[in-house]
């Protein structure tokens, strides 16, 4: 199970299912549905410099993967969401390459690069922001690979800069992807852990390529920002104290909220939190590699990222890379120690309680699927592929238990990720969407006598309402027709409003122009009217 080129084989497979196949089965979420207008926009004005969003200037966030989506949508058009994730996966894609090739850097055993990589791919935050139109892929992903080649110019003989050089081009398109996110919460972690064990020896003759990695990192960071500057001094300077005020304002949490930080490997979260037990870990896994570098890596990430106010779950990603590192030699010590039967009494308990759960989770999935299906309407095709995937995934557990093969409850596991991505999540929608009266506002798009008109909306075009937006196809216009009576534009127009338009337009609205009520759309999933801005009437005011 050594050979390099099988390993790449396995993990491109791996790759392509967990990152690209049924990619499209979820709805765009808020943040998707603003990167996406975004670049929509981008395409429409044909201004790549100064990125919109529904005609407002919009310089939150660095212009890089707004570029790889607007070319993208060039291509494949903006119906297909599964199409329109394709940047994301790509990005995604290139970490796992990263992590093999730093993990190739980081020990000389020939299996562990395989299991970094295929445990990475399928922890629960990295595939699932791999289906997700969000920067922080973006950004963690040419960070990482910076990683990879400072460790590589270090560690190599000879003067580096080739390494060095790379590394400054890729650290500049992290700062290009999200700012200095990824500088704070992946590089920073990872000087820190590398200073408290290997030290910097290595760097007292490499000066002169360091510097280069420095200046290349500042050029291609800092030509867009100082453009946007010289063109908007006032306005990027808003932004800037905004997105300031946001980190310390906007959904705080504790200190501690982010210390259950291993669930979000999904699948591996009870592996994790073994491998980051110290009294137990450090002796087994210090054979293969240096355990306090990879665990002072996680935890100086987690410390520094919990000293924000502002907490979301997805900006644990930098801290799920060095997690999946940390794991897979957790996990390569386990296949060493039970294939040559020598494992301790803490050992079994570890192996023999995964595959005993994993088996009989396995064995209910699609149990419990059946059991939900009634009244869905599910094809029996996809109802038996449940059962043989998953029932075919606890017979190996099974056969892991009665070989003791700890290789193959890391396939498993392996094999339940990919199983959902095949034949769950196309499920998915037919479960989120419990809303009798659901109507997307993706029929506006299609409809050739609204083309060019103008779009309005009686109300606070703001959070939630970029959906419809980006659903819509159109830009929105605030218009309260209670305060303005006028028409604000010569008819035709589209007018939006919660309530029916009788109740808001002026009866010299009503009585001059042709007022045809298109329908009532309503994009809440789970219930009707439950966010009041997704649910509103469609009027065509001519």
């Amino acid at each position: 199970m050594n050979n390099r080129k099988l390993h790449i084989f396995i993990l491109l497979i791996v790759s392509l299912i967990v990152f690209f196949v049924n990619n499209g089965a979820i709805e765009a979420n808020i943040m998707e549905a603003r990167n996406l207008t975004t670049a929509r926009e981008m395409l429409q004005n044909n201004n790549w410099l100064e990125p919109t969003m529904n005609g407002e200037l919009r310089f939150e966030k660095p212009p890089l993967p707004t570029w790889l989506t607007a070319i993208n949508m060039h291509f494949t058009g903006e119906e297909n969401l599964s199409l329109l994730r394709f940047p994301a996966a790509l990005a995604a894609l290139l970490m796992v390459f990263f992590l093999f090739k730093l993990t190739e850097e980081l020990t000389d055993d020939k299996l562990l690069p395989f299991l970094v990589s295929g445990t990475a791919c399928t922890s629960f935050y990295i595939f699932f922001l791999a289906r997700d139109i969000s920067w922080d892929i973006f950004c963690h992903s040419f960070m990482i690979g910076a990683i990879w080649l400072i460790n590589k110019g270090l560690k190599n003989n000879g003067s580096g800069w080739p390494e060095f050089s790379g590394a400054g081009v890729l650290m500049g398109l992290s700062f290009l992807s999200k700012g200095p996110v990824s500088f704070y919460a992946l590089l920073l972690p990872y000087f820190i852990a590398r200073s408290f064990t290997f030290g910097w020896k290595e760097a007292k003759n490499r000066k002169f390529a360091l510097t280069i990695m420095v200046l290349i990192t500042i050029v291609i960071s800092l030509w867009w920002p100082i453009i946007i500057w010289y063109l908007h001094p006032d306005y990027l300077n808003q932004i800037t104290l905004q997105e300031s005020a946001a980190w310390l304002n906007r959904n705080t949490r504790p200190f501690y909220h982010y210390w259950s930080f291993p669930i979000q490997s999904g699948i591996w979260t009870i592996t994790a939190t073994i491998a980051l037990f110290i009294p137990y870990s450090k002796s087994r896994i210090s054979r293969f590699g240096n355990y306090s570098f990879l665990f002072l890596w996680v935890i100086s990430s987690v410390v520094l990222l919990s000293f924000f106010p502002e907490k979301k779950e997805r900006y644990l990603l930098p801290v799920l890379l060095p997690l999946a590192i940390l794991t897979a030699f957790y996990f390569r010590y386990l296949i060493e120690a039970i294939k040559e039967l020598s494992p301790k009494r803490a050992d079994l308990v570890v192996f023999y309680s995964n595959a005993y759960l994993l088996a009989i989770t396995c064995f209910l999935v699609p149990l419990i699927t059946l059991f939900l299906s009634f009244g869905k309407r599910f094809p029996d095709s996809v109802i038996s592929l449940i059962f043989i995937f998953f029932w075919g995934l606890a017979i190996l557990f099974v056969a892991a238990l009665r070989r003791k093969n700890a290789l193959w409850l890391w396939m498993g596991m392996i094999g339940v990720v990919m199983s959902v991505c095949i034949v769950i999540l196309p499920l998915i929608p037919k479960f989120v969407i419990s809303n009798s009266g659901y109507r997307s506002y993706k029929e506006l798009r299609y409809q050739d006598n609204l083309k060019d008109v103008p779009f309005y909306f009686n109300g606070e075009i703001e959070g939630k309402f970029i959906e419809v937006i980006w659903q819509s196809g159109h830009k929105v216009k605030g218009w309260n027709p209670l305060a303005e009576k006028p028409l604000p534009v010569n008819p035709p127009l589209v007018f939006l409003s919660n309530e029916h338009p009788s109740t808001l337009l002026s009866s010299e609205i009503l009585n001059k122009y042709q007022i045809d009520v298109i329908g009532h759309f309503d994009g809440n999933m789970n219930s009707r009217g439950g966010n009041i801005v997704l649910s509103n009437y469609v009027t065509l005011i001519r």
